[in-house]
């Protein structure tokens, strides 16, 4: 696959305004959309998503634009819906998703961002994720989200820092469609006499099956991009015990899970993942990760050393697009 300059990478996602029926290039300027120190940008008031996201990179990228400015909030939201816009596609079959974090700067002036530094911003991101795809050794790899923020602190160079987390999906084999319901995960799905460890292969069998079973099953033919995307962190400790694996231990970590406790916790990690998805977002993906620690001074605790599992969940506002991500036309 031959590599294209960040311009051209930019050049085509404008060019594909050939998939849409042309409109003035100034619609985006309309005072329901414009986007300055004195008005507020409402996404929910945007009618055609891809045309707006389309326009908004013309102008941000035009050497005649004007010198407007908008809240770092709504810098990251257009940061995240033009990103996931030209590079993703949520409607594929997986059975992993690997992550990347992406670290870049960008100014900030008493809580604003130019159009020029969100351009800026938007294609070292793009160039880096570029880099990412092309580099990942999964087969039938897609970009599946990408997730930028716009931290508070400043970096040591200029700017402020953007962490921008880029999860690239792959499949293996032919997995068919498995969705999850309201029956119990089947025992069969784990062999009887098997033994997991809770930190390498009980979260990698977890996290497989996790993948690709999902709360609701969505048949639509186009691709499907988030606009925004909202995160959810559930330990074991922050309301969900008894939900997620814990366990207190004298000594050492090595605790193995049985065919009866990778079920229930499979069964206990997509429930959550069902039933806390916030009213018109859709679940996108999530991950497992180990964590080990020292729990505080308690007398009722026998031990003080303790081990768990913490299950990270994304929603977004799904959108459906006909347009093939940038990375299909390469």
């Amino acid at each position: 696959m031959r590599k294209l300059s960040l311009f051209a990478i930019i050049a085509l996602a404008i060019g594909i305004t050939v998939f849409h029926s042309c409109k003035k290039d100034d619609e985006l300027t309309n005072s329901e959309n414009k986007t300055s120190e004195t008005s507020t940008f409402n996404p929910n008031a945007i009618e055609n998503m891809d045309e707006y996201l389309l326009g908004f990179m013309k102008k941000i990228s035009s050497a005649t634009r004007d010198n407007e400015t908008m809240t770092i909030e709504d810098a990251e939201w257009h940061l995240t819906a033009c990103l996931n816009f030209q590079f993703c596609n949520a409607n594929v079959e997986k059975t992993q998703v690997v992550y990347d974090t992406i670290f870049t700067t960008i100014n900030v002036s008493n809580g604003y961002i130019s159009f020029n530094d969100i351009n800026t911003s938007l294609q070292e991101i793009s160039t880096e994720v570029f880099n990412i795809y092309t580099s990942s050794n999964l087969e039938n790899k897609n970009v599946l989200f990408i997730q930028p923020e716009i931290q508070d602190e400043a970096s040591t160079r200029s700017g402020n820092v953007v962490r921008t987390v880029v999860a690239t999906s792959g499949r293996e084999g032919v997995i068919g469609n498995h969705y999850f319901d309201d029956d119990d995960i089947p025992l069969s799905l784990f062999p009887e006499d098997a033994e997991y460890s809770w930190r390498t292969t009980a979260i990698d069998t977890l996290a497989y099956f996790i993948n690709i079973f999902e709360p609701t099953k969505v048949d639509v033919p186009d691709r499907i991009y988030y606009v925004e995307i909202l995160s959810r962190t559930c330990k074991w400790n922050n309301g969900f015990s008894g939900r997620m694996f814990y366990f207190e231990c004298s000594y050492g970590y090595d605790y193995k899970l049985n065919q009866q406790q990778m079920a229930y916790y499979l069964d206990s990690y997509l429930g959550l993942i069902d039933s806390l998805c916030p009213m018109q977002l859709t679940y996108m993906n999530s991950n497992i990760v180990p964590w080990g620690g020292t729990a505080p001074y308690d007398p009722n605790y026998k031990y003080h050393n303790y081990i768990h599992h913490v299950l990270n969940i994304n929603y977004g506002y799904e959108y459906h697009t006909a347009v093939p991500p940038i990375i299909e036309q390469l």
